[in-house]
Parts: C-alpha cells; structure tokens; sequence
C-alpha cells in the first residue's frame, strides 16, 4: 500500500490563517458533494449495501482520514494523490475539523443522522403524548365511574 503520510500532508495548522476559511469552504464543498452519501453530512457515518458502514469522521485523527483517503478501506473509494491532490484531502480534513468543532445548534442532535431519527422522535413523542391525553381524559370522565350510586 501507499506509504505512510508525512505530518505536513494532514496538518491543517500548515494552512495560513488567512486562507484557513477558504481551505474550509473548498474542503467543504468536496466533502458535500462526495462523501455525503456515506458519511452522512455531519460526518456521523451510516450504513451501505452488504451488511457494510462507513463509519463516523468524528473524534478521527487527520492522519487516519488522510490514509483513509490513500486506501479506500471497505467500500471507500481510493483517492490517490493523483485523484485528490495532498491540498486538496487537507482542505477536507480541515473542513471535517470545522463540522466537529462547531456547536450543535438547534437542540438536541439525536444522533445527526438526519430528517429520518428526528421524524420517528416527532412521532413517538407525539402520539405518545395524544395517546396518553386520551387516557387520562377516558380516566377522568364521568361515565367511567361505574358502580357509584345515585
């Protein structure tokens, strides 16, 4: 396989102060249009076809992301320097270290798997809260206080 990467290749602290939001904003661009499909867009992973994952980019050192890119493990395609030039695979990494450090706004995350985890938490609590506003009304009527004479 490809030889391991020297530290200036992944180190995203070697990008220039004033050109780090820009190394984002491209490394951000790729990664959306990209990756997204496996790693889902907050970098959080998912399932593949066969039983497979790609697994989750968060809490990952940019030197594994970066021979990940080289190696193409399980279903991940290879990105040789050829493919992705060195430039390029740490305007992703720095990208991926800007969506890890950013605060999760809006509330409770569940998982950043997306619209599919927050639709079934919306129905849960939902119909669980009509189901047992229900009851408690049925509980709490009138008619259901049998056997009490007049």
């Amino acid at each position: 396989g490809p030889a391991v990467p020297e530290s200036e290749k992944y180190d995203t602290s070697a990008i220039p102060e004033d050109e780090r939001q820009e190394a984002v904003v491209r490394g951000g661009e790729f990664f959306r249009t990209n990756c997204t499909a496996c790693h889902n867009f907050a970098a959080s992973g998912g399932a593949l076809p066969g039983g497979k994952f790609a697994p989750s980019l968060r809490g990952v050192t940019n030197k594994h992301i970066y021979e990940a890119m080289l190696t193409g493990p399980q279903q991940m395609p290879v990105f040789s320097d050829g493919v992705i030039k060195p430039d390029e695979k740490r305007d992703i990494i720095a990208y991926l270290n800007k969506v890890e450090s950013d605060p999760g706004y809006g509330g409770a995350s569940l998982g950043a798997l997306g619209p599919v985890s927050e639709g079934l938490t919306a129905w849960l609590v939902g119909i669980g809260a009509c189901v047992g506003f229900a009851v408690w009304i049925a509980s709490s009527s009138v008619r259901s206080k049998k056997g009490i004479k007049a």
